[in-house]
């Protein structure tokens, strides 16, 4: 089967055993039409032949093979009434006669040629089609067309074989090629490394010539980007392309939906030529589908028709790449919203801890200098105090810089001494009623009276206290800031299934135009995240009481 002209017997019976052996052991389609349409040539002394397939679809013979022919004469396409095949197509009988007498021929430089036109059938219905012929002053013997005909069935059995075998091959193919796209869709790579692959199997594992898989610009609905293509296009086209959806085949895709299927593009006045190249002769495109939306096309290019085998083979191509798509941008978005929640968390963290205490250090710095003219005890106190307040800040900033960093990176840990002034380590070792005095003594300034009471309190759920820490500090902050009051009461307590916080002041109390700003929305968040709630209420004869309220939840002292 290596060498493409061996030497064979010359007397017909001979010929005629020796390819019955030689075609019961070739199972590919293209080699064995090469050979047979060889034989047929040797068996009845022709000079030159075609054999063509008959595609029942459009009802044309198509040349699949030839010998000695012009280069021009392979994959040439004849209806009904154009040229030999035509006519044997027109009539179902052989034809022997001059070439030049047969109307619509497609050679005239062969004319002169005397040719014989045999079908070939399977189980009675047409499934090809010789064009034997030779050049004048030779004619054919008197029985070349009776051997041919004999000839023909043993071609149409061994035809009947290929094809079932190439049947079972694209079958095989195909399963391996989802398997292979399911293969990559699971490897989770980016999207673009996901669709170069899937553009790689197609051609690799059905040898398609060309591939494209274009997705639909977010940006612009109305286009198309080439940027994934396998095959010769890989080679031939450098670059992207953007390609309205009102032009092309892809874009009747995209359009109607649906998968278009065209068997000779250079018919259909769709086609777009891809640049750089001459194009192709069949195309198909399948619309990939997420969500009910059309994202993006399979499509595939080459000089074989496309079937109904292979719609249904990129179409579960496409299947598998809407889901892959629609999964590739549900993570993008998550990823986007899991970053914006990050940023709101560390921005509510510096709003609730390092901002109170830097304002805290304002209203203190300010009233230093007449401290210190007045007393220079007292101005003392004060600047140890705002050192405290200005410490607190640096561990809080430092803490919230440490979650910011790679997990590999330890270079901003905090010391001993600066655990000491951060009040979440302070919940931790002793709870809500060690912490919140120490920060509140800090950032009430001595004019503004206060009364502590956590009698009653037991220290909850580390994530519980660190809510009612932030809720207190940011409550404090604004009586100190806003209210004018001129004593404050911060309280805790549990009863059999919450836990209360209770922030109260005698100053001017909440304005009734006020919608809150971003310490109330803060506040009332961190709350709803554990189940809890926030309430203002007004204090009579004036002032504002905040309460927050928690599922019990109680721990040991211990608990990390």
């Amino acid at each position: 089967m290596n060498d493409p002209t061996p030497t064979v017997p010359d007397s017909p019976q001979e010929l005629l055993r020796h390819f019955v052996e030689e075609m019961s052991s070739e199972l590919q389609l293209q080699p064995l039409l090469s050979r047979i349409v060889e034989y047929a040539c040797r068996l009845i002394g022709a000079d030159d032949g075609t054999i063509g397939l008959y595609d029942w679809r459009r009802d044309v013979i198509r040349t699949a093979a030839v010998y000695h022919m012009p280069d021009g004469e392979l994959g040439s396409e004849m209806g009904r009434g154009v040229g030999l095949a035509g006519k044997v197509l027109q009539t179902g009988e052989p034809v022997v006669a001059r070439y030049g007498d047969i109307a619509g021929i497609t050679l005239p430089e062969l004319a002169d040629n005397q040719v014989i036109g045999m079908p070939i059938h399977w189980k009675g219905e047409l499934t090809g089609f010789f064009g034997i012929g030779v050049a004048p002053p030779r004619t054919f013997a008197d029985d070349a067309a009776e051997s041919l005909q004999v000839f023909a069935r043993h071609a149409g059995i061994a035809i009947e074989n290929a094809r079932r075998y190439e049947h079972a091959r694209r079958r095989t193919a195909r399963f391996e090629l989802i398997a292979r796209v399911a293969q990559i869709i699971n490897a989770g790579a980016e999207l673009k490394s996901m669709l170069q692959q899937t553009a790689d199997a197609i051609h690799d594992v059905l040898e398609f010539p060309n591939v494209d898989i274009p997705l639909i610009d977010p940006d612009d609905p109305g286009v198309l980007i080439v940027e994934i293509r396998g095959g010769g296009y890989k080679h031939r086209i450098q670059g992207i392309d953007r390609l309205p959806v009102s032009e092309g085949v892809m874009g009747a895709a995209v359009r109607e939906r649906r998968a278009q299927r065209v068997d000779s593009v250079h018919a259909d006045p769709r086609y777009v030529t891809p640049r750089t190249t001459q194009g192709a002769r069949a195309e198909l495109a399948v619309p990939i589908l997420a969500a009910g939306d059309v994202v993006g096309v399979v499509n595939v290019e080459g000089d074989q028709v496309y079937d109904e085998l292979d719609q249904r083979t990129i179409e579960i191509i496409a299947d598998h790449l809407g889901i892959a798509i629609q999964n590739a941008r549900l993570h993008e978005q998550n990823r986007k919203a899991a970053v914006w929640q990050e940023r709101a968390r560390l921005r509510r963290e510096l709003h609730d801890s390092v901002t109170q205490i830097l304002s805290s250090i304002s209203l203190l710095s300010q009233a230093l200098p007449s401290a210190w003219r007045n007393s220079p005890e007292e101005g003392e106190r004060r600047a140890r105090r705002l050192a405290e307040l200005a410490q607190t800040a640096f561990a809080e900033m430092r803490a919230l810089l440490r979650e910011l960093q790679p997990p590999h990176e330890n270079d901003t840990s905090i010391s001993r001494q600066g655990r000491s002034f951060l009040g979440l380590e302070r919940l931790r070792d002793g709870g809500l009623g060690a912490a919140l005095p120490r920060l509140l003594d800090a950032m009430i300034p001595e004019t503004l009276a206060r009364r502590y009471r956590f009698d009653r309190y037991v220290p909850q759920h580390l994530p519980h206290e660190e809510a009612l820490y932030r809720v207190c500090q940011e409550a404090v902050s604004n009586v100190i800031r806003h209210s004018g009051a001129r004593n404050v009461t911060v309280e805790a307590h549990i009863d059999h299934s919450r836990a209360w916080l209770f922030v109260r002041d005698d100053g001017g109390g909440l304005p009734s135009e006020s919608q809150g700003g971003i310490g109330l929305r803060s506040m009332r968040e961190r709350l709803a995240r554990l189940g809890g709630d926030l309430a203002l209420r007004p204090v009579q004869p004036h002032g504002l009481e905040v309460l927050a309220r928690l599922p019990r939840r109680d721990r040991p002292l211990e608990e990390s």
